[in-house]
């Protein structure tokens, strides 16, 4: 029986901040449209709207600095 590799973390923050893309543009979306629709007809509340970016760019933050740690130890994957 063949044993699974699971992905390594670094591959775990590329699918996490992929599919965080989505929720960015749903947020990117309702606060565009908060400027010609009331806000009870918008997909996102603008405060859930503007701490979902914030947590979007934090985490992109969090995966550099993941990055920068992996390569100072030489286990950073190619390129």
């Amino acid at each position: 029986m063949e044993q699974q590799h699971l992905p390594s973390p670094m591959r775990f923050l590329e699918i996490l901040i992929d599919r965080f893309g989505a929720l960015e543009a749903v947020a990117n979306s309702s606060i565009k449209l908060a400027r010609y629709a009331p806000e009870d007809e918008l997909a996102m509340d603008l405060l859930v709207a503007e701490a979902v970016l914030e947590f979007g760019s934090s985490l992109r933050e969090a995966a550099e600095g993941a990055m920068e740690w992996a390569r100072a130890r030489g286990v950073a994957p190619l390129p």
